[in-house]
């Protein structure tokens, strides 16, 4: 859920190893804005395997990947101390374009005239990409870039609001998306034609973020139009998001038909209550998606709303069902993290390390062939006032979350409106201050030592 807005030849991860062998419902009521804003322990019902292309070959990952999905400003240091050798930066489409104005254009004509992209590269200014990927590469490590992602703090504005679908127009996002991804890939690809100063190639991306859930999240916030305006917006439309995820994908592969790409499905919203906002489900996402990507990777907080016990285990049984499902693709875990407080709520180091260490155990018995952890260094605060009213709460809650009683949830929601809207969210997300793997004070916790012995076992 959560995300930011090549180097040496060692075994810690260069390009040089990096290789791959081809082998509306309407707006309805406060209440239900307000219970979807709590929607997130995963449901993992079974799907039927729909049948796999025939002539599929799927790629192969020679080297296990072992990295951090969160890019804080001493990143490199962190991933140098724990062995991790690769990121995930996000290449945030504001950063490069920050205001847009919509001007006609359609995919199809930027596919049909390729100088649109050197153009749009020579009339931009790179530095920001260039410089961050640099240090990255400088230290040794591989990025695996986040582009065409549609959060709401890594669009351009208009007017002074996200340049979401719904706000430049569909078709205009669409082309839009595809000409930044495009450009961005071209000045990766190392091929002597657009590239950066450095010549870095870059062979993986992911595209988009959490696509599958694109509406859930705008009602969280992270999206635009957010909470209430998600009902009615692009982000609940599924046959777009497969249009957009299809559009980003296409923008990489015409750049560079020899990187690959995934895109991260968000695992923890159970499929009940997906079906009664009628979409589907993460696994049938999966199924839906799987032939646009790669490799199929997924993020996993299965403790975001229970303390305990640490679920880490989890992860690796959502890794096992991802695999029955991706066709012979290679599985990734891209997300997953457990914070160390807030401490009214159970959490606590000692925990976070358990679940870190069965995280990645039970994922590697699952056969995933990369694994990162969300989180590094975080602020290691919140602002919420957590009482006891409100953990008795937010334990019935889970509970009918973690089965997918969305009954009993807008039963409860719609008795308490208020309170679940201006108090318990806030409680819900005072989590996201306690990912990380160092103290305020700058002092390791349990889990810094975790991904040390991690970094030192990784698989083949």
């Amino acid at each position: 859920m959560r995300s930011e807005a090549a180097g040496s030849t060692s075994k810690r991860g260069s390009s040089a190893l990096f290789r791959f062998s081809r082998a509306g419902r309407a707006l309805l009521a406060a209440p239900r804005v307000a219970t979807a804003l709590l929607l997130a322990a995963a449901g993992l019902s079974c799907v039927p395997n729909a049948g796999c292309p025939n002539d599929f070959t799927p790629v192969s990952i020679p080297e296990f990947l072992f990295g951090l999905s969160q890019t804080p400003a001493d990143v490199m240091a962190i991933a140098n101390e724990v062995g991790a050798g690769h990121v995930r930066p996000t290449l945030s489409w504001r950063s490069i374009e920050p205001s847009v104005e919509p001007i006609g254009l359609t995919v199809d004509a930027v596919r049909s005239d390729p100088s649109q992209v050197s153009q749009y590269l020579a009339s931009h200014d790179w530095t920001p990409f260039d410089s961050r990927l640099g240090e990255i590469a400088a230290a040794g490590l591989v990025p695996v870039p986040i582009v065409g992602h549609g959060y709401s703090g890594s669009l351009p504005l208009r007017g002074g609001v996200p340049a979401a679908p719904d706000v430049l127009g569909r078709e205009e996002y669409l082309a839009r998306q595809y000409l930044f991804t495009r450009a961005v890939v071209e000045r990766y690809d190392g091929d002597g034609v657009d590239d950066a100063p450095s010549g870095l190639r870059i062979p993986f991306w992911q595209t988009e973020n959490e696509l599958n859930q694109a509406f859930f999240t705008a009602i969280f916030g992270w999206r635009h139009p957010a909470y209430f305006g998600a009902l009615a917006s692009a982000w609940m439309d599924f046959e777009y998001l497969t249009r957009l995820l299809r559009t980003l994908r296409m923008a990489v592969k015409d750049a560079d038909p020899t990187a690959l790409t995934t895109m991260n499905f968000h695992s923890d919203v159970h499929p009940m209550l997906n079906q009664y906002f009628r979409q589907p489900g993460w696994l049938s996402s999966i199924v839906l998606w799987r032939m646009e990507m790669d490799v199929v990777s997924f993020d996993a907080y299965p403790n975001y709303y229970r303390s305990t016990p640490p679920a880490g285990s989890v992860v690796g049984e959502r890794a096992a069902q991802v695999a029955t499902l991706s066709c012979g693709m290679p599985v990734m875990v891209m997300e997953t993290g457990y914070p160390s407080a807030p401490a009214e709520a159970g959490f606590d180091e000692a925990k976070q390390a358990a679940f870190l260490r069965d995280a990645f155990d039970s994922s590697v018995a699952a056969g995933v062939r990369g694994f990162f952890v969300f989180g590094a260094r975080t602020s290691e605060t919140h602002t919420a006032t957590i009482t006891p009213e409100d953990l008795a709460a937010l334990d019935q809650l889970a509970g009918w979350i973690e089965t997918g009683d969305a009954p009993a949830l807008l039963t409860y929601a719609f008795a308490n409106p208020d309170y679940m809207q201006n108090h318990l969210v806030e409680v819900v997300q005072a989590v996201e201050g306690h990912w990380g793997l160092y103290r305020a004070d700058g002092s390791e916790k349990p889990s810094l030592e975790v991904m040390r012995e991690i970094g030192r076992s990784l698989p083949d």
